[in-house]
Formats: C-alpha cells, structure tokens, sequence
C-alpha cells in the first residue's frame, strides 16, 4: 500500500472494520424499534379481528381476509427477527473487539491479515522478511505479546457489552415501573369516581354525570384518555402497555336497581385479551 507503513495499514483496516461493527450495532438498533412497532401493530390488528364485527369482517370481505392473513404471517416473522437482532449484536460486538486489537497491537494485526493471506507485503517493504512466515509462527509471536497488552482491548469491549447489558436492563426496568404507574393512576381514577358515584347517590337516590359529581368529564395523560359520559367512566390506553395494545378500554358502569328502595349498581367493566386483563387482575373487584 503505497504511502502507508504497516503500523498504519493495520489502523486503517481497524477503523474500517469498527465502521462496519457499528453499521450492524445501528441496523441492531433500527431493527429492534421497528421490531417493537410492528408486534405492536400486529397485536392490535389481531385484536381488532377478534372480536364480532372483525370477525365477520375478516369472513366475508376480501380484502380483511388477506390482511389477517398478512398479520399472522408478520406474527410468525417475528421470533425470527429477534433471532436477527442477536446475531447483529454479536457480530458488531466480535468487529469491535478485532478493530480494538488492530489499534493496540498494530504490528502483529497486520501480520496475523499476512499469515491468512488477506493482505501480502510488497516488494521491498522492510517486513519482506516476514512474508514467508506460516501462521503458526505468526500466532507464535502473538502469544509472546504481554497479557496486559493483549487484555486491554478485550477488557474495554467487554465493559461495553457490559454497560449495554445493564442500560437495556435499567430500561426495561424503569419502563415497566411507569407501566405500573399508569396503572394504579388509572385505577385510582376509577375508584374516585365510583366513591364521587357513591356519594352523589346517597343524597338523592340518583346517578350523577361528571358535572353533578364535581369532577372533570375528560381527562388526558401521556398514557390514558379519561372520559365520563353520563354514568359511565372509560379509560382508554393511547400506548402499548406491554403486550397490551393501544386503545384497549376499562370502563365503570353506574345503574340503579330496584323500585320501591333504590340501590346503586356498579359494573367494572376489563379487556377480554389476556395481556391486558393480566395488567389489572383485580379490576373487577376494584372499590368494594
């Protein structure tokens, strides 16, 4: 290579390959959110279609009928595409390691490249007498490099998987922490207005909408929108809640019961899908 020292060559072939390592921890990264969307959007289609109208939907039009089929091919798809975001992880993570062990050991990085043939010296290059060395020799020399100087490029790729690791962990942790949050919010409102319900009956046998109980009729949170509507309070979800999908419903109903002697009713209403119905076990039992 002309103009270039092997030191040098050996740098310029590391940064190259880092390069190439964080292309594939940039598509890791681009796959997972666009990973994260469409289970989304495949959870809520398939619940879309599980109820009366979709179903209905899905048997007599065409076109619902090719998209459920298309949601379920996208859900088979999908551990598939996890099993891609790990092999592009560890693939940046064994590009990085070499392009660190080019940068702290320049010489015998380029000799390694030399022993499998991936780069030859040129005629008249002070290495020349290195040209003819087998692999075995050039690994030789390789295992007589200090340890201290052969650990500390493994050593800095390994605290960043390390701290990769632990910052996904802390995500996922802090994320399910505000899913929990959101939750005991949305229950809290709920029981306040089945309490408001309770009292604005006691007074006049009768069920009062938002107005009469003294309490805002909407509602809007980064992750519920709250409504009263009559003797009705309904939550509805704006994001995922886990594998919970966006605008599934929880809802309290107030009736009275009763003629001579009046009784006020109460009906909890949850999702029917499981993943929601697991976020809010008791729901039902909510207030009592």
């Amino acid at each position: 290579m002309n103009g270039l020292t092997p030191v040098r060559t050996a740098r310029l072939i590391a940064s190259v390959i880092a390069l190439v390592g964080m292309v594939f921890l940039f598509l890791e990264r681009l796959l997972s959110a666009v990973l994260v969307m469409a289970a989304d959007g495949v959870k809520l289609g398939l619940a879309r279609y599980n109820n009366f109208t979709g179903r209905f939907a899905s048997q007599n039009f065409a076109e619902d009928k090719q998209l459920l089929n298309l949601l379920k091919e996208v859900q088979n798809l999908l551990p598939n595409a996890e099993t891609a975001l790990t092999v592009f992880l560890v693939i940046s993570i064994i590009l990085f390691a070499i392009a660190l062990a080019g940068f702290a050991m320049p010489r015998p990085f380029i000799h390694v490249l030399v022993a499998f043939k991936l780069l030859k010296w040129e005629t008249g290059d002070t290495a020349s007498e290195d040209a003819n060395e087998s692999l075995r020799e050039v690994l030789t020399k390789v295992g007589n490099i200090p340890l201290k100087k052969i650990a500390v490029p493994f050593a800095v790729v390994f605290a960043i998987v390390v701290a990769f690791f632990a910052v996904s962990s802390c995500h996922e942790k802090v994320k399910a922490a505000s899913i929990t949050d959101s939750i005991d919010e949305m229950q809290q409102k709920a029981i306040e207005y089945m309490n408001a319900q309770r009292a604005f009956f006691a007074k006049g046998k009768v069920i009062g909408n938002a107005n009469a109980l003294q309490i805002p009729d909407s509602l809007s949170t980064s992750t519920f929108e709250y409504k009263i509507t009559g003797g009705r309070f309904t939550a509805v979800s704006k994001v995922p809640l886990e594998n919970c999908p966006a605008g599934t419903k929880w809802m309290v109903s107030a009736s009275t019961k009763g003629i001579f002697e009046k009784e006020l009713v109460l009906y909890r209403s949850a999702p029917k899908d499981s993943a929601c119905a697991r976020l809010t076990p008791d729901f039902k039992k909510l207030g009592r």
